[in-house]
């Protein structure tokens, strides 16, 4: 798991399905319903064509409204989730009992960015990881005060991480990524708990890390790791600190803290 620590990536891939939820029930302002607005019809017509979704496969997906860029207009980040085709490719591959053991690890969860200024679309992106667990997404000021950045969490088996994102000439970014734990619930379990404070060079806030402490966690039930929203408070023993560069828009380690 070391590895994890230091990968920063981001993937651009193809893919999409159906089930709606709406994450945020208020639409934009008035005088963002214009002609050029890109409805929820829209929205489910390009995920269904860019990921190549059939009228038979199952999907679900979320639409996130949040003010992301320096100009005024409310821009949303939309996930899919592709698990019955996980499950499908699995059934297909003949080796079902082990994918499913290793919770359809795959790439089967996507997220589009739709800029709420021009009302264009990005390809899908693609967050490898098990579709047991759907993206997690949340929204704060981080690298600017003036708007909203985003993490995204995923689940991989036993481990957790969250991705930091950061929209640059109407893409996401990936600034930096880190475990929030690994191996949990085994002897080998270690937590982590991200916290943040003012940026030391630059107007980006630090990303902290400090070992964490959660309650227990039953894994007695069949895939209870992917149902389970698991709160991991701090100690205070640090792990690491990331420093944000906005030249290269990106966080990163001082070689003397490694």
């Amino acid at each position: 798991m070391k590895n994890w620590l230091y990968i920063l990536s981001l993937i651009v891939i193809a893919s999409c399905d159906t089930d709606q939820v709406d994450e945020n029930p208020e639409k934009p302002d008035t005088d963002q319903q214009n002609d050029n607005y890109f409805s929820e019809d829209e929205i489910i017509r390009s995920i269904e064509a860019q990921l190549r979704i059939p009228a038979t496969e199952k999907y679900t997906y979320k639409i996130y409204e949040a003010h992301l860029t320096a100009d005024d207009s409310i821009d949303r980040i939309v996930t899919v989730n592709l698990l019955d085709r996980a499950i499908n490719e699995a059934m297909e591959s003949g080796k079902t009992a082990k994918r499913a053991e290793m919770g359809y690890m795959g790439n089967y969860n996507y997220f589009f960015y739709i800029d709420g200024l021009t009302q264009q679309i990005t390809s899908p992106i693609v967050v490898p990881s098990s579709p047991l667990a759907e993206l997690k997404v949340d929204f704060l000021n981080i690298t600017s005060d003036q708007y909203l950045d985003f993490t995204i969490d995923t689940k991989i088996m036993l481990s957790s991480f969250r991705k930091f994102y950061t929209i640059q000439n109407s893409i996401p970014m990936q600034t930096s990524e880190t475990e929030l734990y690994t191996d949990i619930g085994t002897a080998d379990e270690k937590l982590y708990a991200v916290k943040y404070e003012p940026g030391s060079f630059s107007m980006g806030k630090n990303i902290v890390i400090y070992e964490g402490t959660t309650e227990q966690v039953d894994l007695s039930k069949p895939d209870a790791i992917y149902e389970l929203d698991i709160k991991i408070e701090p100690t205070d023993k640090l792990v690491r600190r990331w420093y944000y560069s906005p030249q290269h828009q990106k966080y990163y380690l001082k070689n003397s803290e490694i």
